[in-house]
């Protein structure tokens, strides 16, 4: 025997169960809707992401500060052993 149709509602996600010899409508089932608590719970929920937020941040930002601090003596350090060194620069250009 034949399948009934089995529609999903593009606008409202609701599944339709049509039959397929007469075309009644056999089921109407709306989207189910979860709860999700309470607006304080809601609240508390975003207070607590918010100062989790801010904690990464200031993790980042102290983190940047050490970084440019590292770059910079690991700069001064690749300078001093270039002064001191002898050798010559050879551009690889120049190979050829």
């Amino acid at each position: 025997m034949a399948k009934n149709f089995e529609i999903t509602c593009p606008c409202c996600e609701a599944t339709i169960v049509v039959d397929r010899v007469s075309g009644e409508v056999l089921l109407h089932k709306a989207k189910e809707v979860r709860t999700t608590g309470s607006l304080e719970s809601m609240v508390a929920g975003l207070e607590t992401q918010k100062s989790e937020a801010a904690k990464r941040f200031d993790r980042q930002i102290e983190s940047q500060k050490d970084r440019a601090r590292i770059l910079e003596e690991k700069f001064k350090e690749a300078l001093e052993r270039a002064e001191k060194s002898d050798e010559k620069y050879v551009n690889p250009m120049d190979m050829d």
